[in-house]
């Protein structure tokens, strides 16, 4: 029964075992063939040797990466050359050319600093652009210099009518006319083009006849004289000298004065186009003189008001910083404003006691005042390091001064006696004092004042000389010339360069 059941149901055990075969093949071909698009393939020789040093290597993966992180940076500095060579900018003669260093690049602000694939800063002396002048179009030399890779990609550039700019990449298509010159018409060709051939007969023929729509048919399509041609293929003629012969170098030349933005020159004495050398010194002069001042602060004694108060006759009062003082003489303690550094005498009952130079300044006191004379430099070189010393003059007060609690208080008491009785005090008071009057009391308090010296002192500023030394071209050598494809290699690498001409091939 079971066997019959199944034989009637059909129990696809033999398509279940091909099904599973399938999904097994799949399976493995899917583990085998997944690495290969999603990992990086890591170059190798022939010999399936990690390293890599001829051209039997497999490039695809990190290869292929690598290329164009180099790629993108050139494409970089060429479209920022492009840029930057306006029409004042190009060569103007043919064979001319103008070359550019990445570090010059970037100083100019029109490309910011390169990275290569390992994250590491692209040389920017060795990486550099150079543009030439060849009949009506320019050849932009673009090499660049990486951690690992150095090569270079050559692009004509011109005046064409499509450039939304001065100068533009030449298209790799059609020839393109250069702006304010004109192609050759089908007119202008030595021999008729089948269009333009007498027919036969004054009769319309059948490229001319009016089509019966307006929609394009073959008869007004362009003919083989109208349409435009391909871009004509030129020859480039390349130079190499040899043989050149060159005289010793001349001593290095005297010191002169010259702009710090000078450049040096330190070419190889094996290139033959190195005729010149320049070393530089930079170094600190005089260049001037300026005013340069000197500042201190210190503490002053000055009036700052004065008020009317019922006082001893024969007494003087002054307040100092909040105390009342009585002098022993009726000298005017407020003459001291009159002092100034021509004064050098006594005034009033201020003493003139000479002048010194100090190091620190000197604090006023209620009896003691210092007229601020001028700087001592006798401590200082050309310029001084630190502040100065600075002069002053002394003055002392020389009427005496003894603190009193209000200005009905004797300076001194005559009598040493006391009595119990405010009669008595009274007496020896007005004894000691005369008699009461208004005086005008002046007040005094201590405030900070910054005092200046100024001098003439030297400026110094960096000063650049320059020396050279040149060789002259004894024998100018053989100069040979070929004719050859755009950029063959194997000229450029034998030392050969663009002379700047072609011609058609």
């Amino acid at each position: 029964m079971y066997t019959e059941e199944y034989e009637q149901k059909g129990f696809p055990i033999k398509d279940f075992i091909l099904k599973a075969v399938l999904v097994i093949i799949f399976v493995f071909l899917l583990v085998w063939l997944l690495p290969k698009f999603i990992a990086p393939v890591i170059n190798k020789n022939t010999d399936k040797t990690t390293k890599c040093p001829t051209v039997n290597c497999d490039t695809t993966g990190i290869g292929a990466l690598t290329s164009q992180i180099f790629a993108d940076n050139i494409e970089r500095m060429k479209d920022a050359a492009i840029s930057y060579y306006t029409d004042e900018r190009l060569p103007k003669n043919v064979g001319e050319s103008h070359t550019m260093t990445l570090s010059e690049m970037i100083g100019k602000k029109i490309i910011v600093p390169l990275v290569d694939k390992n994250n590491k800063a692209v040389d920017v002396e060795k990486s550099y652009v150079k543009i030439t002048k060849v009949d009506e179009e320019y050849i932009l030399k673009v090499n660049l210099k990486d951690s690992e890779t150095e090569d270079y990609i050559l692009v004509h550039l011109g005046c064409y009518t499509y450039c939304d700019s001065y100068v533009c990449e030449k298209k790799p298509t059609a020839e393109v006319p250069i702006k304010g010159s004109t192609l050759p018409t089908p007119s202008s060709s030595t021999s008729p083009s089948p269009s333009t051939s007498p027919s036969p007969s004054t009769s319309p023929s059948p490229s001319t006849s009016p089509s019966p729509s307006t929609s394009p048919s073959p008869s007004t399509s362009p003919s083989p004289s109208t349409s435009p041609s391909p871009d004509p293929e030129y020859l480039y003629e390349y130079s190499k000298t040899t043989g050149i012969e060159l005289s010793k170098w001349t001593p290095w030349g005297a010191w002169t004065k010259t702009s710090c933005s000078t450049k040096e020159i330190n070419c190889s004495d094996s290139n033959t186009s190195c005729l010149k050398k320049l070393q530089l010194l930079k170094r600190k002069e005089k260049i001037g003189t300026y005013e340069k001042t000197y500042a201190r602060q210190r503490e002053v004694v000055k009036q700052t008001g004065s008020y009317r108060k019922k006082s001893c006759s024969k007494y003087n009062y002054v307040e100092i910083n909040r105390t009342i003082y009585a002098t022993t003489t009726t000298t005017t303690y407020t003459q001291v404003n009159t002092i100034t550094t021509t004064t050098a005498h006594t005034v009033g009952g201020w003493s003139y006691q000479g002048r010194a130079s100090y190091s620190n300044p000197p604090r006023d006191t209620g009896s003691k005042h210092y007229v601020f004379v001028g700087a001592d430099y006798s401590y200082c070189s050309d310029t001084c390091s630190t502040l100065p010393n600075y002069y002053y003059d002394s003055y002392t007060y020389t009427g005496g001064l003894k603190a009193v609690s209000s200005t009905v208080t004797p300076g001194e008491i005559t009598s040493s006696s006391s009595s119990s009785t405010e009669t008595t005090t009274e007496q020896d008071y007005e004894a000691s004092c005369g008699e009461y009057v208004y005086k005008t009391i002046p007040i005094y308090g201590t405030i900070t004042v910054t005092e200046k010296a100024t001098r003439t002192e030297p400026l110094y500023g960096d000063v650049c000389y320059q020396s050279t030394k040149t060789r002259t071209v004894t024998d100018p050598g053989t100069t040979k010339t070929k004719w050859s494809t755009y950029n063959d290699r194997s000229l450029l690498d034998a030392g050969w360069t663009y002379t700047g001409r072609t011609k058609l091939k």
